[in-house]
């Protein structure tokens, strides 16, 4: 039975809102206990895991976005990246940085990057029906 469009459109946001929410949360845990917000002035080992829990927030996000969306798995993760791309924006445009723009950039780009290809990811890897369609689709 054919969806109507308006109902696609709705849980293409969602996807992506819900992408874009993982990353949130999934970074807020990650660096609560390397101190909260990493900067270029933090030790070696905590740079590394901030990284870790960059990548793997961005994956993880990139995923949910694309399972939720059904269809076209890598669009609904850059929506999610798009809702990363704005709040970054944001950030890096209006609050003052003790860190180099590089650096705040770096952040962003491994978050958007780690997005994508989440979405990528669940393109790839996700159980696919019997006449070859992404389950949930």
């Amino acid at each position: 039975m054919p969806r109507s469009k308006g109902l696609a459109v709705l849980r293409s946001l969602g996807a992506a809102l819900a992408g874009y929410v993982a990353i949130v949360l999934a970074t807020s845990a990650g660096f609560a206990p390397l101190g909260g917000l990493i900067h270029l002035s933090a030790p070696p080992r905590v740079q590394v895991l901030a990284t870790a829990v960059a990548i793997g927030a961005g994956l993880l996000g990139g995923v949910v976005a694309a399972w939720i969306g059904g269809r076209s798995p890598v669009f609904h993760a850059l929506g999610a990246a798009a809702f990363v791309a704005f709040e970054s924006a944001y950030v890096i445009g209006f609050r003052p940085s003790a860190d180099p723009l590089w650096f705040d950039l770096a952040g962003a780009a491994t978050l958007l990057v780690a997005t994508v290809a989440g979405g990528y990811l669940w393109q790839r890897l996700a159980p696919r029906r019997a006449d070859g369609r992404l389950s949930g689709s």
